[in-house]
């Protein structure tokens, strides 16, 4: 049992001194360490954009009810508008815009 581990830190001394990786395994992980960096650069980037749209998002939707509560209270209240005193001598009430 005590010589197991002595035997599996030998086999890992040995084979961390080698480059298991054959030429062709070699290069094609060359090739693919630029597009890896662009990847993880664009996800960086989409993640920010996709922040900056939920913010976006929830102030557009914090207007829109500000406007919907104030729509509501300008037609529950109606606007009072007079007409001259030349063309009528009445009051109408007008509802939302």
């Amino acid at each position: 049992m005590n010589r197991a581990h002595r035997i599996l830190a030998e086999w890992d001394r040995r084979t961390a001194d080698t480059d298991a990786r054959n030429p062709g395994e070699a290069r094609r992980d060359d090739e693919l360490r630029a597009p890896r960096v662009e990847v993880r650069t664009l996800k960086r980037e989409r993640a920010q954009l996709q922040g900056r749209l939920d913010a976006s998002a929830a102030a557009i939707a914090a207007l829109h009810h500000d406007n919907a509560a104030l729509r509501n209270e300008l037609h529950g209240r109606g606007a009072v508008v007079t007409l001259n005193e030349q063309r009528a001598a009445r009051t109408d009430i007008i509802g939302p815009c």
